[in-house]
């Protein structure tokens, strides 16, 4: 069993726009809820940015709450100011360690480029979903789950949710044959570059046509002033 992650928090007397200045203390405003009574408390920035990038949206974190041991949670959402990026909010799920759980959880593409499909240059790996849902207990959760692109061997071929490393205490609850990965052929890319430089030319034409015109009319209005 991994190292268990703990999150010290204390409770929170701010709400609506005075979290704006707990925010200027490096403070952040998150949340507790589920299986009771919803919990509001704060938690030091430099700290809750730690814990996060430890735990991700799949590992248990067990909240402590001014020094006494609260419960085990999930990360629910996250919320980041659109233009710094920096910490805003922290909404955590109370979970039951006994009881299955649906999670959303990332896909890794490995393998891509021993894909046998992709040699000669026919064409480049593309992943199409990048996360998928699946049931199980908390501490069965994956913190990843693993797409081989070396099963790829032409342009017809895919690897599906279904085809993912799920445990053996897991569920996949996403559809089955939600498409992961495949490959694209270079085709479609080259299609776009050569349209874009068609209409470009298209362009340049319509330039000089135009120009063409305006000197023959400058050179017809010259000789009816002579």
């Amino acid at each position: 069993m991994a190292e268990e992650i703990i999150l010290e928090t204390e409770k929170r007397n701010t709400f609506g726009k005075k979290n704006k200045t707990l925010r200027s203390t490096g403070v952040i405003p998150v949340n507790m809820y589920g299986l009771g009574d919803s919990m509001s408390l704060q938690v030091k920035e430099d700290t809750l940015f730690k814990t996060l990038k430890a735990a991700g949206y799949t590992t248990p974190i067990k909240i402590s709450v001014n020094g006494k041991d609260e419960t085990y949670t999930l990360v629910r959402n996250v919320d980041r100011h659109p233009v710094t990026d920096a910490l805003v909010h922290v909404d955590f799920l109370r979970v039951d360690m006994e009881k299955e759980i649906e999670v959303q959880v990332p896909v890794t593409l490995t393998n891509q480029d021993s894909a046998p499909g992709i040699r000669g240059g026919a064409g480049v790996v593309t992943q199409g979903v990048y996360e998928v849902t699946i049931l199980a207990k908390p501490l069965e959760i994956p913190s990843e789950l693993i797409a081989d692109c070396s099963v790829l061997e032409n342009l017809e071929m895919y690897v599906f949710a279904k085809d993912l490393n799920i445990p053996d205490s897991a569920t996949l609850t996403s559809d089955e044959e939600a498409q992961i990965a495949w490959i694209q052929p270079p085709r479609v890319q080259e299609e776009e570059v050569v349209t874009a430089v068609v209409e470009g030319e298209e362009g340049a034409e319509g330039e000089e046509g135009a120009e063409g015109e305006e000197a023959d009319s400058e050179s017809s209005g010259s000789e009816e002033s002579n």
